[in-house]
């Protein structure tokens, strides 16, 4: 999967890539922290308030802290993995035109992909940084999770 989604989001994020930069994996994600379920009234509200504990640890000013809750269903939000980079990149529903990239942190700032219990019916996993803080998100499948952990560490 992580080369048909490379292969069908390159021309957006191509053009985000520093000369030499190589492209290594994209994955489709939802920030747990921007994350909203289906339906509406206090129920809704309730459950969405539960999925969002522990979406983001760490400081004012950590490096999870600075992660963007993109909004908006028409946009596939990418963590992107190049050489160089981890990367948080939004694309409209044309793929065929330049994304935009919304956060970047040195690969090196990624410690690991802490994949989580399951509580919906997208995967779950944590991206650990080096100042300590970390970022839960949501995939639809779980093998993402373990390529992202094989790029990123375990």
């Amino acid at each position: 999967m992580t080369e048909a989604l490379m292969n069908r989001y390159r021309q957006a994020v191509a053009p985000l890539l520093e000369a030499g930069e190589q492209l290594v994996d994209v994955a489709r994600v939802v920030p747990v922290a921007g994350a909203e379920g289906i339906g509406d009234g206090a129920g809704a509200a309730i459950g969405n308030r539960l999925a969002r504990i522990g979406a983001v640890s760490g400081e004012a000013g950590s490096i999870a802290r600075s992660f963007p809750h993109v909004e908006g269903a028409a946009i596939a939000k990418l963590l992107v993995v190049t050489d160089r980079r981890t990367a948080y990149v939004t694309s409209g529903p044309d793929v065929r035109k330049v994304g935009r990239l919304h956060w970047h942190v040195p690969r090196s700032a990624v410690l690991r992909v802490e994949r989580r219990p399951r509580l919906q019916a997208m995967a779950r996993f944590r991206l650990h940084f080096a100042d300590g803080s970390a970022v839960s998100m949501h995939t639809m499948r779980r093998r993402t999770v373990e390529t992202l952990a094989d790029h990123l560490g375990r």
